[in-house]
């Protein structure tokens, strides 16, 4: 059940409505803040793709890592990974996040493209995400690479801010 709400949300996130498209809060070095519908329905995100990939020249759609806000549903920082390949089912893709020369690493589980942190302790890695300067989430694909993307964290803070304030009102 819970895998399948996540998805739902993956879905809202990927794929807006036609008749509405998210609009731009505010971008913070590499990470930007967008809000989309209203009431119940509003989803506040922030989203950054991956400064560099390993292996170079493999054959995939856009990579965003992605943290949001469902206050119509109770939500508050759902990390959320599209990766833009298929996954390996069952593999258990890691966030490894650098906070002050140490690494933290977070797994997550995964369905078609998409990631989403086990157990649903988002909180964690938000914190570590607020904390580090960079990230690099590592999974494999359904064909057997190994694929890791590095992130930077630089606005991080500042847009998970925008969009905590966003989805107050």
């Amino acid at each position: 059940m819970l895998a399948r709400l996540l998805i739902v949300l993956s879905i809202l996130l990927a794929f807006p409505a036609m008749a509405q498209e998210p609009k731009r809060l505010s971008t913070h070095h590499d990470w930007t803040a967008y809000v989309y519908g209203s009431g119940k329905e509003k989803i506040c995100y922030i989203a950054s793709s991956p400064k560099s990939h390993k292996p170079k020249g493999i054959n995939r759609d856009p990579a965003f890592f992605k943290a949001a806000h469902f206050p119509g549903r109770g939500l508050t920082g759902e990390i959320h990974v599209d990766v833009g390949y298929p996954l390996k089912p069952n593999s258990r893709p890691r966030a490894r996040v650098t906070v002050k020369k140490k690494t933290q690493d977070y797994r997550f589980f995964v369905k078609d493209s998409s990631a989403w942190v086990e157990d649903q302790k988002n909180e964690p890695v938000v914190e570590a995400m607020k904390a580090g300067s960079t990230m690099v989430f590592t999974a494999t694909s359904a064909r057997g690479t190994v694929v890791s993307d590095s992130y930077s964290l630089k606005g991080f803070t500042a847009a998970y801010k925008a969009i905590t304030r966003a989805c107050r009102s």
